[in-house]
C-alpha cells in the first residue's frame, strides 16, 4: 500500500477515534447530569412520601386522643340517640348534644388548627350521619356513605383508615376512627365516627422550607367536578385548565397552568424533566397523586399529581460550560495528534513498519486466547486489556448484558458493567475489583451485583484473574456467576429464623438478641431504653370458648394493633403463648408509659373479629427500663414481668411501672396460664 494512502487512512482512523473519544466525553456528560437528575428526583419523592408517613402516624394519633374523650364519647351517643328519636331529623335534644359538643370540642379544635394545622374536625352518627362539622357547623345532618367511601369502609368494620380524600367541601389528607363507648354491664359500643384532616398548604411549606424546593398538589378535574363549580377555598386554578391546584407554595404552579403547560402524569413512578420559563431552568420532577380511592384499588386512576420543582439553572449552565469544554478540548487534542501523527510517519516509517508485524503477531496471539476462553464453560467470561478496555466476551455475557459482541468491544468495560457497592451505588472507576487487580496484579473473589441489560440486578460470584505476557500485566479475564438461587435460599433461612411464623413478629431468640445488642449500646453511649411486657388477659378463656384459631387471630391482632401504635425503630417480640416483649430505644419510663397506655387503650377498643362475631380483648401491660449495670436480657425482662403481674394482680387491663420497691417486700403474682 503506498505511503500517502497509509497517511491518509490514519488520518481518518485518528479523526475517527477523536470524534469517538469526543461524543463519548460528551455523551458522559450528560450521563453524569442524568444520573444526578435521576439521583435527586428518587431523593425528593423518598422525603416527601415519608413526610406523608410521619403525617398520616400524627394524624391518627390526634384522631384517637379525641375519640378517647369520655365526654365526647357521651355527647355524641346522645346526640345519635336523639337523631334517631326523631326519625333521622333534627330535634331539640340533638341539637343540645350538638351544641354542648361543640362548646366543648371548640377548644381543642382551635389548639390543633393554630399548632397542628388541622382543618377538618367533624363527627358522624351511626349510620354516617354528619353531626357537626367544626370547620362549618351550619352543615350538617346529610349522610356521606355514598360519597364518602372511607367513612363507608370504617363504619363498615370499624378499622380507622387514612388517606387523601376529596369531598364536597374541601380536599386534603384525612384520618378516621371510630368512636367506641363503654357499656354499663361491659364492653364497649360503637357511637359514631370521628373525622380529622390537615391543612396540605401548611404541610407543603414546611416542606419547601425544609428542601429548599416548590411543591404543587394538582387535583384532576374529573375527580374534583363535584366541588368545581362552587370554587371551593383552597382549590385554585383555571376552569378550562386541565389541573386544578390544590394547594402550592409558589405561584409559578398556576403560571405554567395559564400557559397551557400540561404537568399531570398517568405514572405512579417520579418523573423528572428540565424546563426553561422566563430566563431560569427549573428541575420538574411529577409523580401521581394518590387518593384513598386509588390507594385502595391501584386500578383506578389516581386523584392528580404531586408537582416538586427547583431552580436548576445553575446546573444547566455547568452543563453547558462542560459540553464546551469536551468539544474545545477535543478540537486540540485533534490537532496536536494530527500533527504528532504525520511527525512519527514520516520520522519512523520502517519503525512503523517493523512494529505493525510485531503487532499483528500479538493480534493473532490474542485472538487465539479469546477463541479458547469463549469455548470454556456457561458462566459469563469477558477480557480485558491493561486498560480495562474489553478486547473479548464470551456469548453468556452477551445474553446476561443483552449485547452484541462489536457492541462493547473495546469500550470501557467499568464504564459498561459497573458493579455495585452494598449500598447500591456504582463503584467508581479506581476502586472497582477490576481496576484494582489491573493495578496490582492480584487475583479476586467477590459477590457482589451485577446489572443486566434490561436494568434489573442479579448477585453473582465474581472471579477476577489477571493476564501476564513476560512477566508483565497484560489485562485480566472475569468470570460471572450466577448466585440467585443460593442467597434466596439464605434470606428464607433467615427469616425462618428470627420470626414468629404466625404473628410476624420477631421470635424469642432474635428479639433476646437484639435486647442484648440494645443494652450494650446502651452501655457505651448512654441515653434511656424501655422495656415493655405485654400479656392478654383471659387468653385461655378465649381459646376455650372460640376456638384456637380464635386464639391465634387475638394474637395476630394484637400485633397489628402494637404495630400500628409503637415506632418503626421499637421491636416487637413474641416470647412465647400470649405474652410479648416491645423494646422502646430511646424512650424513658414516662414515654413508655403514655405508649403502653395507648396500646392498652387499642387493644380494648377494638374487638377481634372472629367471622361475625366480635371479641372483645384486653392487655396488661408491664413497664420497665433498660439499666447500666444489666448484664444479660433476662434481667431486664424479669423486672418487667414483675411489673407485669402487678398489673395482673391489679385487675388486668392495665399498665404498672417496675418498683425497686417490690425486691424488698413479698407479693402476690398472677399465675402464667389459662387465667393469666
Amino acid at each position: 500500500m503506498p505511503y500517502r494512502i497509509i497517511v491518509l487512512l490514519t488520518s481518518i482512523i485518528l479523526t475517527a477515534i477523536v470524534v469517538a473519544v469526543g461524543g463519548y466525553m460528551y455523551w458522559q456528560v450528560d450521563k453524569r447530569f442524568e444520573i444526578w437528575l435521576a439521583g435527586d428526583t428518587a431523593r425528593l419523592h423518598h422525603v416527601y412520601i415519608a413526610q406523608n408517613e410521619v403525617l398520616v402516624q400524627h394524624l391518627q394519633a390526634l384522631a384517637y386522643s379525641l375519640a378517647a374523650d369520655h365526654e365526647i364519647q357521651r355527647l355524641i351517643d346522645e346526640g345519635g340517640m336523639a337523631w334517631h328519636a326523631a326519625g333521622g331529623h333534627d330535634g331539640m335534644k340533638a341539637r343540645q348534644a350538638r351544641q354542648a359538643l361543640r362548646t366543648l370540642a371548640q377548644r381543642r379544635w382551635e389548639g390543633l388548627s393554630a399548632h397542628y394545622g388541622v382543618e377538618t374536625l367533624h363527627f358522624l352518627l351511626p349510620g354516617n350521619v354528619s353531626f357537626l362539622r367544626m370547620h362549618a357547623p351550619e352543615f350538617f345532618g346529610d349522610v356521606l356513605s355514598a360519597r364518602r367511601p372511607m367513612l363507608a369502609d370504617t363504619a363498615r368494620d370499624f378499622n380507622p383508615r387514612s388517606g387523601f380524600v376529596i369531598g364536597t367541601m374541601q380536599a386534603g389528607l384525612r384520618g378516621v376512627v371510630e368512636i367506641m363507648r363503654d357499656q354499663p354491664g361491659g364492653g364497649v359500643r360503637n357511637v359514631g365516627l370521628l373525622e380529622i384532616g390537615f391543612d396540605m398548604k401548611n404541610h407543603l411549606n414546611k416542606l419547601s422550607e425544609q428542601l429548599g424546593i416548590d411543591i404543587a398538589l394538582l387535583l384532576d378535574p374529573r375527580r374534583v367536578a363535584a366541588i368545581r363549580p362552587k370554587r371551593r377555598p383552597g382549590l385554585a386554578g383555571p376552569r378550562d385548565k386541565q389541573s386544578a391546584i390544590l394547594a402550592a407554595t409558589h405561584p409559578e404552579a398556576e403560571e405554567w397552568l395559564s400557559a397551557g403547560l400540561n404537568l399531570q402524569t398517568g405514572t405512579r413512578v417520579p418523573q423528572s424533566r428540565l424546563l426553561s420559563w422566563r430566563g431560569s431552568t427549573f428541575q420538574v420532577v411529577t409523580f401521581a397523586l394518590d387518593d384513598y380511592l386509588s390507594q385502595t384499588d391501584p386500578a383506578r386512576d389516581p386523584a392528580g399529581t404531586v408537582l416538586i420543582w427547583r431552580d436548576a439553572t445553575t446546573q444547566a449552565a455547568q452543563r453547558e460550560r462542560a459540553h464546551t469544554a469536551v468539544i474545545h478540548g477535543t478540537l486540540s487534542g485533534y490537532a496536536i495528534l494530527q500533527i504528532l501523527v504525520f511527525v512519527l510517519l514520516s520520522a519512523s516509517r520502517r519503525e512503523w513498519e517493523r512494529q505493525l508485524k510485531e503487532n499483528t503477531k500479538t493480534i493473532e496471539k490474542l485472538l487465539r486466547r479469546n477463541a479458547l476462553l469463549l469455548d470454556t464453560a456457561a458462566d459469563g467470561i469477558c477480557g480485558v486489556d491493561r486498560d480495562g478496555r474489553i478486547n473479548f466476551i464470551n456469548r453468556a455475557a452477551l445474553d446476561i448484558y443483552n449485547c452484541r459482541a462489536e457492541d462493547v468491544t473495546g469500550k470501557d468495560a467499568h464504564a459498561l458493567f459497573p458493579f455495585l457497592c452494598p449500598d447500591g451505588d456504582a463503584n467508581s472507576g479506581e476502586s472497582s475489583p477490576l481496576r484494582q487487580t489491573l493495578d496490582d496484579g492480584e487475583a479476586r473473589m467477590i459477590e457482589e451485583r451485577i446489572m443486566r441489560g434490561d436494568g434489573s440486578f442479579f448477585p453473582a460470584e465474581i472471579t477476577i484473574r489477571p493476564i501476564r505476557e513476560h512477566g508483565r500485566k497484560d489485562g485480566a479475564v472475569v468470570v460471572f456467576h450466577d448466585i440467585s438461587e443460593q442467597y434466596e435460599r439464605q434470606e428464607a433461612l433467615l427469616r425462618l429464623a428470627t420470626t414468629d411464623p404466625l404473628t410476624g413478629a420477631s421470635n424469642r431468640r432474635h428479639f433476646l438478641d437484639q435486647l442484648d445488642a440494645e443494652m450494650a449500646r446502651q452501655r457505651r453511649h448512654g441515653g434511656s431504653t424501655a422495656l415493655l411486657m405485654a400479656d392478654l388477659d383471659y387468653f385461655k378463656r378465649v381459646n376455650d370458648h372460640y376456638g384456637h384459631a380464635a386464639g391465634d387471630a387475638a394474637l395476630c391482632h394484637f400485633v397489628r394493633i402494637a404495630r400500628q401504635t409503637v415506632r418503626r425503630s421499637d421491636i416487637i417480640g413474641r416470647l412465647g403463648g400470649e405474652e410479648f416483649a416491645i423494646l422502646l430505644p430511646g424512650d424513658d419510663i414516662a414515654g413508655a408509659s403514655e405508649l403502653a397506655e395507648r396500646l392498652r387503650h387499642a387493644v380494648e377498643i377494638n374487638p377481634v373479629k372472629i367471622g361475625n362475631v366480635r371479641v372483645p380483648v384486653t392487655v396488661s401491660i408491664g413497664i420497665s427500663r433498660l439499666q447500666d449495670d444489666d448484664r444479660n436480657a433476662e434481667t431486664p425482662l424479669h423486672r418487667a414481668d414483675e411489673a407485669l403481674y402487678a398489673a395482673k394482680n391489679a385487675g388486668r387491663n392495665r399498665s404498672e411501672i417496675y418498683n425497686p420497691a417490690w425486691r424488698e417486700e413479698p407479693r402476690q403474682t398472677a399465675k402464667k396460664g389459662s387465667e393469666a
